[in-house]
């Protein structure tokens, strides 16, 4: 049965690479796994090993939560949470990943079903303040601890591309022009804490997503992200820094002198 740890600071994993889980397990650094289908394309699960790999994982992390994406947001309601069944019996400690789909309440639906199934949730693909909002007022009604996923290096890309346009924004009125909580996924995740600790929404965590570079990891946690996952290449590159490579050359040269001493 998945505890209810408190998450208040984790660093989890985009993986679906049991090995690789395994590796950073033993480190005792992740307290959590992440998958989505464009992870599993990359790690190159195919459909007949897939529950197998996922089986695995699980009982890797033991207590541990394994967030799996639902894998089709055009399925209707009844076929999601039918597959949303099938993903919750791959393990205890599975979380499910639930997108938010713009145009619908498709994905509101989902989560309040699921929430009356004692399912824990993971309300993923967030970009805006706005939609963190509503994924929080979903979630809370779940039992289990559950969370709200803001994909932090996509977000500078929608502001970047998308909200920061007028042109493009006009054809969106009802949405609004840009605004100031969304000119950054910092100004986010700290608008979400206030949110947060102001409803007493005690059994939500944030996290951040998306990350691009090891700096984005620690600007993530300095604005207040409960939970930061990153893939595999991301966490080893949070170990580097130029001068402690320097700095390591030299105590160890220096041990070498103290040797030569009589």
């Amino acid at each position: 049965m998945l505890k209810q740890p408190r998450f208040i600071r984790s660093i989890f994993i985009d993986s679906s690479d049991p090995e690789e889980i395994r590796k950073w397990n033993a480190t005792g650094v992740i307290d959590g796994v992440t998958t989505n289908q464009y992870i599993l394309l990359k790690d190159g699960i195919k459909p007949g090993n897939f529950r197998r790999i996922i089986k695995e994982i699980c009982r890797e992390m033991k207590n541990k939560p394994v967030s799996v994406e639902l894998p089709d947001s055009q399925l209707s309601e009844k076929e999601i949470i039918k597959e949303a069944k099938n993903l919750y019996s791959l393990g205890d400690n599975i979380v499910i990943k639930v997108p938010i789909i713009p145009d619908t309440l498709k994905s509101l639906n989902i989560i309040s079903q699921l929430a009356k199934l004692n399912m824990a949730v993971n309300t993923t693909v967030i970009m805006t303040f706005e939609q963190m909002l509503l994924a929080i007022s979903a979630v809370r009604h779940c039992k289990k601890t559950s969370f709200v996923s803001l994909f932090w290096g996509r977000t500078i890309e929608d502001h970047a591309k998308y909200r920061s346009r007028s042109d493009f924004m006009a054809k969106f009125p009802k949405v609004g022009m840009e605004s100031e909580v969304n000119k950054d996924p910092k100004s986010i995740i700290q608008a979400t804490v206030s949110y947060l600790k102001e409803g007493n929404h005690e059994n939500i965590r944030i996290i951040a997503g998306s990350i691009r570079t090891a700096s984005m990891v620690g600007e993530a946690f300095a604005a207040g992200a409960n939970i930061v996952t990153m893939t595999p290449d991301k966490l080893m590159a949070m170990l580097f820094s130029q001068r402690t490579n320097e700095t390591i050359q030299q105590f160890d040269e220096a041990w070498k002198e103290i040797q030569k001493r009589k």
